[in-house]
C-alpha cells in the first residue's frame, strides 16, 4: 500500500522537533538555574559547618539532593535529544517517501468496502491481499452490476493525472 505523506503532516512534524528543541534549550537552562543556586547554598553550608558541625550533616543531605535533581534533569536533557534525533530521523524517512511519491504510478488502485474507500494499492494484486488481511476471501473476485454500496470489497483502477494536465481522470472497475 502506498502511503501518501502530506506538506501538512511534514510541517507537523518539524513545528514538533521545533517544540522539542525548545523543550530541551528549557531544560539546559533549568539545569544551569538550579546547578547555580545549589551550588551558592553549597558555600553558605560550608561556611557554617566551620562554626557548627551540626550544619554540616545538613549541608552533605541538600547536597546529595541536588546532586539526584541535576542526575534527573540530565537524563531529562538526553531524553529530549534522543527525542530531537528520532523526529529528524523520521522527518528524513517522510521526506524520502514524499519524494518517492512525487513520481507515482499513472494508475493506483482503489480498494472500496461496501461503496466507501478503504485504501490505495500500487497494483490490484495488492489492493486484494490487503483486503484479505482485512477479512475478505483470497479467492472469487469478479466484476459485478450491482450498487457499489452492496458489495463488500471492490477494486477500482483510477488513473492518476497531475493536476495541470485538464479533464476528467478515467475510472476503469475491476
Amino acid at each position: 500500500m502506498i502511503r501518501i505523506v502530506t506538506a501538512a503532516r511534514l510541517a507537523a512534524l518539524h513545528a514538533e522537533v521545533d517544540d522539542a528543541n525548545d523543550l530541551a534549550r528549557q531544560a539546559r537552562e533549568d539545569v544551569a538555574e538550579q546547578w547555580t543556586a545549589r551550588l551558592a547554598a553549597s558555600r553558605e553550608l560550608i561556611e557554617e559547618r566551620k562554626a557548627l558541625t551540626g550544619v554540616a550533616h545538613t549541608a552533605i543531605v541538600q547536597a546529595e539532593e541536588a546532586r539526584r535533581q541535576a542526575v534527573q534533569l540530565r537524563q531529562a536533557f538526553t531524553a529530549a535529544l534522543l527525542a530531537i534525533a528520532r523526529q529528524q530521523h523520521y522527518i528524513g524517512e517522510l521526506e524520502r517517501q514524499l519524494a518517492a511519491a512525487r513520481t507515482a504510478p499513472s494508475w493506483l488502485y482503489l480498494l472500496r468496502k461496501y461503496g466507501e474507500p478503504h485504501s490505495l494499492h500500487p497494483t490490484s494484486e495488492a489492493a486484494k491481499e490487503h483486503a484479505a488481511t482485512c477479512g475478505a476471501a483470497r479467492t472469487g473476485w469478479t466484476s459485478s452490476d450491482l450498487p457499489a454500496a452492496e458489495v463488500a470489497w471492490r477494486v477500482e483502477a483510477v488513473a492518476v493525472v497531475p493536476e495541470h494536465e485538464e479533464g476528467a481522470p478515467r475510472s476503469d472497475a475491476a
